[in-house]
Order: structure tokens, then sequence, then C-alpha cells
């Protein structure tokens, strides 16, 4: 009789990318076991016709590869040997087509048939990833202009957004369905210097899509400068905060009376800590 183990069942990848499966059968027994892997799909799919391919090592001694399409959904079978006191390994690779479009969706049922019937499902949904560019320090907003502007001409639809965070200094971010592609779309860009090898996902860089509020980053005491309204360009000493209201209230150095002026937070830059604050930014 065998166990049977897998590594992981819900996967979330790009397209062109591959969902990396386990199987690992176990033979507890004192004789060899003969069973009957089953491969059965069922696709999502804002176009049927697209294949995906699995790709198997342990087999035999070739890799064994198989196309499934949504106009062809007939399952596969396969026999699998494993020896007595011996563990067989499966490793399989499930690639989306490239041409997939986000929230494209396949199930794939793993059966494996010997005494006992066990039976699992991977599930995997096609999602967008995050790719880095690295950029020449100070070369960012170009380097995201332009590459924005070439994936508008050329007809990249892949590419859903690009962002160049103020607080990340020599990288661009590019939002896509093929990271495979991102490499083919920097040629050319002057500043762009390579892609980061790997992906990540919204999670990892959300952080940089919030901006920080202005106000949680001055205190009171702190010497700013007013970069809208009235007073524009004149320094400054706070003197209050409202955060519940986004407010910061300053004293104008050169005023020959020391009235009170309260602003938004967003129309002050910090210039110099206060003295309880540390030292000079």
């Amino acid at each position: 009789m065998l166990d049977i183990d897998i590594n992981e069942t819900s996967f979330r990848i790009p397209a062109g990318r591959p969902a990396e499966v386990v199987l690992i059968l176990k033979n507890r027994g004192n004789k060899k076991v003969s069973a009957k892997l089953r491969i059965a799909p069922q696709f999502s799919m804002s176009n049927t016709e697209l294949e995906w391919r699995i790709d198997i090592v342990g087999l035999g001694k070739d890799k064994e590869s198989i196309l499934f399409s949504g106009a062809e959904l007939k399952p596969v079978e396969y026999s699998v040997d494993v020896s007595k006191q011996k563990n067989k390994e499966l490793f399989l690779e499930i690639y989306p087509p490239k041409a997939s479009e986000i929230g494209d969706h396949a199930v794939f049922k793993f059966s494996v048939e010997e005494e006992v019937l066990w039976e699992r499902d991977v599930d995997i949904t096609v999602e967008s990833a995050i790719v880095a560019i690295k950029t020449q320090i100070g070369q960012e907003i170009k380097v995201a202009r332009d590459l924005g502007m070439s994936a508008k001409v050329k007809g990249w639809t892949e590419i859903f957004a690009v962002l160049a965070p103020y607080n990340l200094k020599g990288y661009v971010l590019v939002e896509t369905s093929r990271p495979d592609k991102v490499l083919s779309v920097i040629r050319g860009i002057r500043g762009a210097k390579g892609v980061v090898r790997g992906e990540m996902k919204i999670e990892d860089v959300r952080h940089y899509l919030t901006p920080t509020p202005t106000i949680t980053t001055i205190s009171k005491g702190d010497i700013v400068e007013l970069v809208s309204g009235p007073f524009k360009g004149e320094h400054a000493r706070v003197i209050d905060l409202d955060e519940s209201k986004n407010e910061i209230t300053v004293e104008l150095f050169e005023a020959m009376v020391p009235i009170p002026i309260t602003v938004k937070a967003e129309a002050v830059r910090l210039i110099e800590r206060g003295e309880d604050n540390g030292t000079s930014s």
C-alpha cells in the first residue's frame, strides 16, 4: 500500500511561469507496487483554445510533456511502479499559456489508484506579478515614462502599470502578466540597466503604493519650508499638529509679529529637526 504526499495544491502565478508540484509515493511494504496515476483538467479561460503544458520528470528516463486545452479535456493516465521500501518522486511543472489573461483558472485533478484511491485537486489561477527594473540613480521617472510609452506604442498589453516610487532609488516597478517579456521591453531605453531576477506580488510592494502622510514625519519644534500657498518659500517653526485634520500650525521666522498660521501637512517640507527630535535632515 502506498502513502502519498503532495507539496502544494493552490497556486497564483503569472502566465508563462510554472506551478511546481511534487508527488511522493511511499511504498512501506515488502513488494513492488504498481499504481495508476491519472490527471484530469478543467479550465475556466478567456480563450479556450490556449494550451496548458505539464512537464513530468520521474516516470521514466525522459521527461514527459502533456498539452491540454479547453477543446481537449481528455484525462491522461500513467503506470507508476514503486519498489519495495522505496519512495518514487514525481516532479511536475504546470505552465499556464503565455497568452493567458489575468483570472484564467485551471483545476487539475490528480488521482493515484492502488489498493485505495487517492485524489487531490491542484488549483491554479493566473495573476499579475511585479518585476523590478534596475535603473541609473536619478533616471527612475524617465525610465518609467519611456517604458510605458514603448509598451503602448508596441502594443504590449501584458504590461498593466509602471511605477517609480519616490522612496525607492535606482528601481522601477512593472506590473505584468508576462515577466519573461519585460527584458525585451526595456531594450533600447536609456537609463535602464536590467531586470532583477524573480518576481514579487502586490503585497510585497504595497508600502510603496501607499504614501506616508507628511504629518507623521514632523514633530513640534521642527523647522519647515512652506511649499505652497501665499507664504511659499518661507521658513517656519512647527508649534502644533492636528493629526485628525492633517494640519500643522507654524510661526514664520520673517514675520514682524509671530502669528500662528495653520496649513495642511502637504504644504510643508521638513528642513531641520528641532533640538529635541534629532539632527538635521
